[in-house]
């Protein structure tokens, strides 16, 4: 009788420890949450392979950085400027195209072409714009040298009354950038991985524009009726604001949509196929849905600074009427997006932003 206690005692040791041995064993697979494993040769870089050896015999406690994958991105999306003119909101065409690739965990490079088209109109008149090329066809405020105050237009003609013009203006953009992208979450202690990524980041490039605006007709003459009959009729308006959308009617009832006069830009600056050429910095935060190890949704939102105020083709204030100042502020732009990418590349793992780097660690702990 003893002997059979004895022997079934064995047999739940052996059990055990064959069920303790199978778990170990698991633990050490070295997976980690982007599929592949930390002993798969096949996803390290020739060149660091010397690495890699060393962690596997045990006299490096770090592996080999694995070799990952290239992202690559379409987006669509919403350009607007942030000027002196009032801008429209939805214009088209805006898309843009990404390269990204990760230089760690944390921090990735991209690359980002955007072109874009915006367009404004502003609700409020103006009568200073003496100073603005574009609208030289309208009467306009301006002192003489004797210190009289006249009303003319730029080929010196004069006139009893003054004109009202309502700026407006399309601008063609196109910008290419190189941005340091940070990976905010990533990295979880608590939690292998994530569907979801928030970024954040900024670069540096160059913008390439063309500002037009709409002065002329179809006959090629100004609006000087429709503008001056425009502003007479709000005139007495005590609250114009809330009638801002009337009046854009009523512009739009009347106008063309042409964009046929150059708009006022900066002289002495460099220029690429008559274009005018600026640097420009960015910055960016944007949101990344995983779909597939090989694809995500990510929604974006990036705002661009540009050492011009002619973005709008407008960079003159309303005081003093016969002889306009500057305005204080340079011009810039938002373009908010959503990016289908895709991750390219054979034997290599998910672009690193995607994976936490604690799982391997965590597991050989467990």
């Amino acid at each position: 009788m003893v002997s059979k206690k004895i022997k079934l005692f064995t047999a739940i040791c052996l059990l055990v420890s064959a069920g303790a041995f199978a778990q170990t064993g698991t633990g050490n697979t070295g997976y980690m949450n982007g599929g592949y494993s930390i002993y798969d040769s096949s996803v390290i870089p020739n060149k660091k392979m010397g690495q890699q050896n060393e962690f596997w015999n045990n006299t490096s406690s770090f592996p080999a950085k694995p070799r990952n994958m290239v992202e690559v991105g379409l987006s669509l999306g919403v350009a607007q400027t942030a000027g002196d003119v009032s801008t429209r909101p939805f214009t088209f065409p805006n898309f843009g195209v990404t390269v990204r690739k990760s230089l760690g965990y944390l921090f990735s490079l991209r690359a980002e072409y955007i072109n874009t088209e915006m367009k404004g109109q502003n609700w409020k008149a103006s009568n200073a714009f003496s100073q603005n090329p574009a609208w030289g066809a309208y009467f306009s405020p301006k002192r003489t040298a004797t210190g009289a105050i006249v009303n003319s237009n730029a080929s010196g003609v004069t006139n009893a009354t003054s004109d009202a013009v309502y700026y407006n203006y399309k601008s063609k953009l196109q910008d290419l950038s190189l941005q340091g992208i940070f990976t905010l979450n990533n990295i979880r202690f608590h939690k292998s991985k994530t569907g979801l990524l928030i970024y954040a980041g900024g670069g540096v490039g160059v913008s390439v524009f063309s500002t037009k605006v709409n002065a002329l007709d179809a006959n090629n003459q100004p609006y000087r009726a429709l503008f001056n009959s425009t502003f007479a009729k709000y005139a007495s308006e005590p609250n114009l604001y809330k009638r801002r959308k009337d009046i854009r009617n009523d512009l739009k009832n009347g106008m063309d949509d042409t964009y046929e006069t150059a708009a006022e830009s900066d002289g002495g600056v460099p220029r690429l196929g008559g274009k005018t050429l600026k640097p420009s910095a960015t910055v960016l935060a944007g949101v990344a849905f995983k779909l597939s190890s090989r694809v995500n949704l990510a929604i974006e939102d990036r705002f661009t600074s540009i050492k011009t105020d002619l973005l709008d083709g407008q960079q003159w204030q309303e005081h003093p009427l016969s002889d306009p100042v500057q305005t204080r502020d340079y011009d810039s732009y938002n373009y908010a997006s959503v990016h289908l990418n895709f991750n390219l590349g054979g034997k290599a793992v998910e672009p690193l932003y995607w994976l936490n780097p604690l799982d391997y660690a965590y597991s050989e702990l467990n």
